[in-house]
């Protein structure tokens, strides 16, 4: 079921699960999170990097896991999410029912996905070059009207085995809305369902700023 969170935040969207033989992984979801001109401004920036976008990898190298394209460097709008994310941080750790934490750094990047892109189910911390983080978040953007379809992203209830979170399988399904934020525990079993985008040009892509917000080591 759906339940409305209590922060002031803009549009926020929160899900519970109600089966207790399942950990519900929870999620928020945060609309209009840019202005409609750094919106713009965003998407013109990334039309003109396209030459700069590298194919994506898994820290395993694992093979047909993952397909996208990615940008590591965009200075100027890294800064400004990440400004965004500090701002709201406390009021995302208390709509998604976790302890607070002193927050180490946070990573971002910039993903593009056309047609036939995909990622299969994995979590976010899973190695120990990646245990500190916390938190992922995903901001959606894209042109209008939209050229693709598919892209959703499912994030999967959890079951505990041998003291490991393991994905169940119920999953929560998200919308990529345009010009809106998620954020949910890096731990959560997620995956990207394909894209559809028939022109195959790069502005119909679904287009994200994805990272993580990692805690302070103990």
């Amino acid at each position: 079921m759906t339940t409305e969170s209590q922060i002031s935040l803009p549009t926020v969207e929160g899900v519970q699960d109600a089966n207790i033989d399942i950990l519900p992984s929870n999620y928020l979801q945060i609309d209009n999170f840019f202005t409609p001109e750094e919106h713009q401004q965003l998407l013109q920036y990334v039309l003109e990097q396209e030459a700069y976008f590298v194919p994506t990898s898994t820290s395993t190298n694992e093979m047909n896991y993952r397909r996208s394209m990615v940008l590591y460097s965009f200075p100027d709008f890294s800064q400004l999410i990440l400004q965004r994310i500090e701002t709201i941080l406390p009021e995302v750790i208390v709509s998604l029912g976790i302890p607070a934490f002193s927050t180490n750094y946070i990573e971002s990047q910039l993903t593009a996905h056309n047609d036939g892109n995909y990622y299969k189910i994995h979590n976010d911390n899973g190695s120990p070059e990646t245990s500190l983080r916390e938190i992922t978040y995903v901001y959606y953007f894209y042109q209008e009207p939209k050229y693709f379809s598919g892209g959703k992203l499912l994030i999967y209830n959890s079951k505990i085995s041998n003291s490991f979170y393991v994905n169940s399988e119920s999953f929560k399904t998200v919308e990529p809305r345009n010009n809106s934020i998620v954020f949910f525990l890096s731990r959560y079993m997620h995956e990207v369902l394909p894209v559809s985008c028939p022109s195959k040009n790069f502005a119909d892509s679904r287009f994200t700023i994805n990272g993580w917000i990692n805690r302070l080591a103990d």
